[in-house]
């Protein structure tokens, strides 16, 4: 072999004549080199793109997406679950059930009203499948009457950009209209479109007659409702053509409050006499008897909640919101205001981490490759890297997908790919200015002779990167953006390399050339007495590491498989655990109370006030750390400095941790308290931490039906979900308690969960045969009842925004006993009746709630587990192999099936597996095409399995759990391993086509490419470094990627560098036997490879 650094201009590094030099002064990268006004328009065509796109994408926390589900709302006022079930669920499930593309039907029943959410395959088109499910429901005519039209609309992952708490020692009326005047005045400036108020009650007008006034009136409630129904009216008459114009006629007489209802008659005599309403009943116009407490900081409060929809951008509509409350906004006196749930600010820490941890990383990155590469050459490279990171700005806009944490995430991780081809062209190039050429000349055979294999090796990335777009359920729809962002800036990373890159490179001096200034001088001395030691490793331990493996490869692979068997046993021995989807830590800590059916709010009230306790003394644990004690003592408060607010609701349960944004429940026995902190960024103590001091100071609370204290921002669901399904109610509930009792005595699982309950007592009317003889039937019944213990709807007022409902109903004295129920008087024709006379009344109890899946009704078991203890997985295996097969015992017809999490885990790994599948298919015909071989592929593949042995080693360093982002950090890195793999065997045939020995042929190859293997090895773990060790609590959700990434190309590479040669070898010399065994001589074998050189 001839010394590589004895080269003339006319000679390449093999001796041979240089007879391709026509073909590099042609084509589209010789044009680009030569061109320098094109290179750079095209330079500045990436930069202007992405400068634009960046001034109006859209930027939020997490990504906004359709959840591919249909929802349909039924509000039934007074309804039981079962009435709900009955007259409202069971119609609108065979309703849709028919309608194309439907993977699913879920249903809830609670009291008062229910819904039905239909679940579509992927794929489906959501805008077609909701005009059908609306078509559908639209023909249901059997709703009953006292129902609402049904809502139905698509279900997103929408969530507030801020909330805005109204507080004070003020009447809940003027909360209500403040808040009312602070929603008219945020929806009008032109960067808001939604906002609306929450945690108010609605306002209605009751007018309560004592049965005494309608016995002696002969008057029922619902015919008092009825008249006051039809007094109370505005009614178009059409209208009347005159010679000169059209005049309309109207019927006028709406009445809108207390003194307008007050003064409708009801009844007149023969002498002209009037009855009015306000003389036989008291007319109250409040609010609605909803069981409805809320506290900011020990006040009253109302919100007003501002969304960020469509374009709007996070930053511009809570930058607009906060100015205008604390600038253009007069509270009145005793009112003040406090930011809630702030995305913007969320945003902006979690902003400022990523960009920090992307500038460090490119620092890193630069300064790995001002090592080994020349200065300029370095620079180059980080213009072209700031140029396509722009780029793939423009590229996600027009995608529409926006600014968020994923997709800056997918920038760091594309920060250590991106720079693998520019270094593989632009030490190829390098090469070339030392073997002799110059200027242009170098820069177009440089990025000639690698642009296949660079493009190959951009091509395979990519490949391995389409997979996660492939999964699906709310998972796949929030990591969506990360692979789109490597892939957008690996295209536009590969087409600056080769269009742009050369004619910067083109202007590098001699490799002879002495530097001028002492930067240049001290980077050249650096670079020198790097690439010194370097040569020294490449020729002496990495020479003789080589020929040991070309001489022994069986033991190698051998090795190489044992190693891979060990990593791999850790994950079922425990080693390393797994974790499908890591909490994503928030800013606010929330404990979520249920007391059993029936609870009165106050009951709920009395119960909450401990929990609030309970919270006090977790966080005084606190504050002696936080707070100094100056400052303790002069406000007289033990809470520590990064508590911002405590809000408390009771009767209303309000969830905003999960994938389809806040959901709303209200109820008497459920009760909230939330603690919202100052951002993590700025307090050393971690929201898990309050988390689990507030679980141990609350200790049990056995009178709660349930309890869970969680800190999660974002979750796909409890890590334990259990649904069960049985024919007999009775058994369902047999087995849930079986199952709870099994899962309470598992170690490490905690806050478990029914939906089945005890039930909720209730009274049954069934009207007695005799009643009919009276003339009385069971709707007159139903409606009277209905009507004095409920309320029976006279009329709704359209009064400014609202549609206030207005009911007749009893006095409160007269409807607050079960006496009551057997004392009231029905009216029937000719009279009335006690209602003990024409039913029977007795006793019963009904579930508080009913969910119902796929036609049946179904009890779901929840809960969390303690990640130090037992994974959800663990748990969920022990619930296969052990308890659920003793409960199927025990109940042959019961079934099972998982929800939350591991019904998520399910749908991604099998979406994952498949796509990976046909990915890696596809990889291996991109490489069996350019190399010509079937065998050669499959060796380039091979380190594919070794690079997970490093991310393996890398999450057992970091301590972390295998999880969904680690797969996608180990399948993104089997696109990026390969890259190495492939420029060796590249060179390897190449080699041999030039004459070489097998033996030597593999050694030079490996030893010529491992300066730019190695390079872009270290480029990769490099840039995503510093998000990898980033110690900051918003982070750490993403490490597991990065680890699998970083640590993966690292430690994989060092493997395949010794493995790679070793399959190589195996596979020449099998080669060689077979077809020896044919027949033909030594120099006529074919090692089964062709170069990738054009």
């Amino acid at each position: 072999m001839s010394d590589p650094q004895a080269k003339s201009a006319a000679v390449d590094r093999y001796g041979n004549e240089a007879t391709d030099r026509a073909r590099d002064r042609t084509g589209p990268i010789a044009f680009m080199a030569r061109n320098g006004v094109a290179s750079n328009l095209l330079l500045l065509l990436m930069l202007m793109a992405g400068y634009f796109s960046y001034t109006t994408i859209v930027q939020e926390v997490f990504p906004e997406n359709s959840l591919d589900t249909v929802t349909v709302s039924v509000t039934y006022p007074g309804a039981t679950p079962e009435e709900i079930e009955e007259s409202i669920l069971l119609k609108v499930e065979e309703a849709v059930e028919a309608i194309d593309g439907v993977d699913q039907i879920s249903s809830t029943a609670s009291e008062g009203g229910g819904s039905v959410n239909v679940e579509l395959d992927l794929g489906t088109d959501i805008a077609r499948a909701l005009d059908e499910v609306k078509s559908e429901v639209d023909q249901i005519q059997t709703f009953p009457e006292e129902a609402e039209e049904p809502d139905i609309r698509e279900l997103t992952t929408r969530q507030v950009a801020l909330r805005i708490a109204l507080f004070g020692d003020v009447n809940e009326r003027t909360l209500k209209e403040t808040a009312y005047r602070l929603e008219d005045a945020a929806a009008a400036l032109p960067e808001i479109s939604y906002v609306e108020t929450s945690a108010v009650r609605n306002y209605e007008i009751y007018a309560d007659v004592p049965q005494s006034r309608l016995r002696a009136l002969g008057l029922s409630l619902p015919q008092l409702a009825q008249t006051v129904g039809q007094s109370s009216l505005d009614s178009p008459a059409g209208a009347i053509e005159t010679d000169s114009e059209e005049v309309r006629v109207r019927t006028i007489g709406q009445n809108y409050d207390q003194q307008d209802f007050e003064n409708i008659v009801v009844l007149t005599t023969s002498d002209g006499a009037t009855l009015r309403l306000g003389d036989i009943a008291e007319v109250r116009d409040g609010f609605e008897d909803a069981d409805l407490i809320t506290r900011f900081n020990d006040e009253p409060v109302a919100f007003v909640d501002i969304y960020r929809t469509s374009d709007e951008r996070v930053l511009d509509v809570a930058e607009s919101a906060k100015t205008l409350i604390a600038e253009d906004f007069d509270l009145p006196p005793g009112v003040s205001y406090a930011i809630w749930e702030d995305s913007s600010e969320l945003l902006e820490d979690r902003l400022s981490l990523l960009l920090r941890n992307a500038a460090f990383g490119l620092i890193l990155v630069l300064g790995a490759l001002t090592l080994f590469l020349d200065l300029r050459l370095a620079a180059w490279t980080a213009v072209g890297i700031g140029a396509t990171f722009v780029g793939a700005i423009f590229i996600l806009d027009w995608a529409g997908s926006s600014i968020n944490m994923f997709s800056l995430f997918g920038f760091i991780l594309a920060l250590g790919l991106v720079v693998d081809d520019a270094v593989v062209v632009g030490e190829n190039i390098y090469a070339e200015r030392e073997r002799g050429r110059t200027g242009i000349g170098a820069a177009i055979a440089g990025a000639q002779r690698v642009k296949i294999p660079v493009f190959f090796a951009v091509a395979t990335t990519v490949t391995a990167f389409l997979p996660l777009l492939a999964v699906g359920g709310v998972i796949g729809k929030i990591l969506a953006d990360i692979p789109l962002v490597v892939i957008a800036v690996l295209s536009l990373s590969l087409i600056e390399a080769l269009y742009v890159l050369p004619h910067h490179l083109s202007t590098l001096p001699d490799p002879e050339h002495k530097p001028g200034n002492p930067v240049t001088r001290f980077f050249a001395r650096v670079q020198a007495w790097v690439d010194a030691r370097f040569q020294t490793f490449v020729n002496g331990p990495l020479d003789r590491a080589l020929r040991f493996v070309v001489a022994m490869p069986y033991l190698i692979v051998a090795s190489g498989l044992a190693l891979l068997v060990v990593f791999m046993a850790m994950i079922p021995g425990g080693l390393i655990k797994f974790s499908f989807f890591p909490e994503i830590e928030g800013d606010i800590v929330v404990a979520a109370l249920e007391m059993p059916s029936g609870t009165t709010v106050e009951r709920t009230a009395e119960v909450t006030e401990r929990i609030e306790a309970a919270a006090d003394r977790a966080m005084a644990r606190f504050a002696d750390q936080d707070t100094p004690a100056d400052a303790a003592e002069a406000d007289g408060s033990a809470s520590p400095s990064f508590l911002e607010a405590v809000y408390t609701t009771i009767g209303q349960a309000r969830s905003t941790n999960g994938p389809g944004g806040p959901q709303t429940t209200l109820r008497p026995n459920l009760a909230n308290v939330q603690l919202s902190l100052v951002p993590s960024a700025e307090r050393d103590v971690s929201a898990v931490q309050i988390e689990e001091a507030w679980r141990e100071e609350l200790g049990e609370v056995p009178e709660a039906r349930s309890l869970s204290i969680s800190s999660s921002l974002l979750g796909v669901g409890a890590p334990i979900n259990v649904q069960l399904n049985h024919p007999d109610d009775a058994v369902l509930d047999q087995a849930g308690d079986r199952l709870m009792a099994e899962l309470g005595r598992v170690s490490g699982v905690f806050d478990l969960e029914s939906d089945q309950d005890a039930g909720q007592q209730e009274v049954e009317l069934r009207l007695k045969p005799s009643a009919r003889t009276l003339g009385v039937t069971l709707q007159d019944v139903a409606s009277q009842v209905r009507a004095a213990f409920f309320g029976a709807e006279a009329v709704r007022v359209q009064r400014g925004r609202e549609d206030v409902r207005v009911y007749i109903r009893l006095p409160e004295e007269e409807r607050d006993s079960i006496a009551d129920i057997e004392r009231y008087r029905v009216r029937v024709p000719g009279g009335e009746v006690a209602m003990s006379s024409i039913a029977d009344v007795s006793f019963g109890e009904a579930p508080s709630v009913i969910r119902r899946e796929d036609g049946h009704r179904i009890a779901t078991i929840t809960g969390d587990v303690d990640g130090d203890t037992i994974t959800g997985q663990e748990v969920a295996q022990l619930l296969d192999e052990k308890i659920m097969p003793d409960l199927q015992a025990d109940y042959p017809a019961l079934q099972y099936e998982f929800g939350g999490e591991q019904e998520e885990q399910q749908e991604s790994f099998g979406d994952l597996g498949r796509a990976f599948l046909l990915a890696l298919l596809v990889i291996y015909a991109l490489l069996a095409v350019p190399f010509r071989s079937y065998i050669q592929p499959l060796i380039i593949m091979a380190a594919i399995p070794f690079g997970m042995i490093g991310a393996l080693i890398g999450h057992l360093l970091l301590g972390i759990p295998l999880g969904i982002l680690s797969m996608f950090g180990i399948i993104a890195l089997s696109g990026v391993i390969i890259n190495g793999s492939l420029v060796m065997i590249d060179f390897l045939n190449e080699n041999l086509d030039n004459g070489m020995e097998p033996e030597e042929a593999m050694i030079e190859a490996a030893k010529s490419r491992f300066r730019p293997v190695m390079l872009t090895a270290i480029t990769t773990f490099l840039g995503v470094a510093p998000i990898t060790f980033e110690t900051s609590l918003q982070a750490q959700f993403l490490i597991p990627m990065s680890a699998s990434l970083g640590f993966g190309v690292l430690f994989g590479t060092a493997l395949l560098i010794l493995l790679i040669p070793a399959l190589a070898i195996i596979q020449m010399r099998a080669a060689a036997r077979v077809q020896q065994w044919r027949g033909k001589d030594r120099a006529q074998i074919d090692h089964g490879g062709e170069p990738m050189a054009p």
